[in-house]
């Protein structure tokens, strides 16, 4: 699916611990947004979201981190 951007500049940009958060509110698909989420400069994630619900991904960064490094770190036991 295409998405289209309401804007090239992104909502937040978030850096925390080497990840970095980017959100995005779509014209297309409709209340949706785009979240960009990179590991050191690199691709890692990319997911649509609730528009309404976006903010609670900045406020939780710290919570949303600690659980992708301990999934990543079960996954390379």
């Amino acid at each position: 699916m295409d998405y289209v951007k309401e804007k090239e500049e992104a909502v937040f940009d978030i850096n925390y611990r080497g990840f970095n958060i980017k959100a995005f509110y779509l014209s297309e698909p409709k209340d949706d947004a785009l979240i960009v989420v990179t590991k050191d400069e690199k691709p890692f994630r990319e997911f649509l979201f609730p528009a309404y619900k976006i903010w609670n991904i900045a406020a939780h960064i710290r919570d949303i981190v600690d659980f992708i490094e301990l999934e990543m770190e079960s996954l390379y036991k």
